[in-house]
């Protein structure tokens, strides 16, 4: 009988060790769990971010519709490049007060890395290239209309 008793014993004793085991996986795991789903919810809200940027449409989204002539979508449009043509209302060091055809006026800056072919003047018709780099417009060329 003792022997049974000691069985009986040692299988009570390892019921109490399992629930106690039981106790500890499920105290680690809902941390862990917790920590899985918000990881989760970060990623999904990023790629979420990225899907609506290649969503968006871009200079050239009409021609992605088939509608070729309601702009003209050259390769430095597509490369984010603004094509401005204007005449040149004051020239001052190495800015140029622009009267744009449009009707706006703006200022462009000559930098180093601008290309030119020839000298600019007050009243001269021009075309110019302006490209944006890091946030920031910069004048890419500039040339005098015929």
């Amino acid at each position: 009988m003792t022997k049974n008793a000691n069985c009986s014993q040692t299988l009570v004793e390892r019921k109490v060790n399992i629930l106690h085991l039981a106790e500890e996986v499920t105290m680690v795991s809902i941390p862990k769990i917790i920590g899985v789903v918000t990881c989760s919810a970060v990623l999904l809200l990023s790629l979420s971010n990225g899907a609506q940027a290649r969503m968006s449409p871009g200079p050239c989204a009409d021609r992605i519709k088939g509608q070729a002539n309601l702009l003209k979508c050259d390769e430095d449009t597509m490369h984010g490049i603004e094509t401005i043509r204007g005449e040149v209302l004051r020239v001052d060091g190495d800015t140029l007060l622009i009267h744009r055809f449009n009707g706006q006026q703006m200022q462009l800056q000559i930098e180093k890395a601008t290309k030119m072919n020839g000298i600019i003047n007050r009243g001269d018709r021009i075309e110019a290239k302006v490209g944006e780099v890091d946030y920031q417009k910069h004048l890419l060329s500039l040339r005098q209309l015929e």
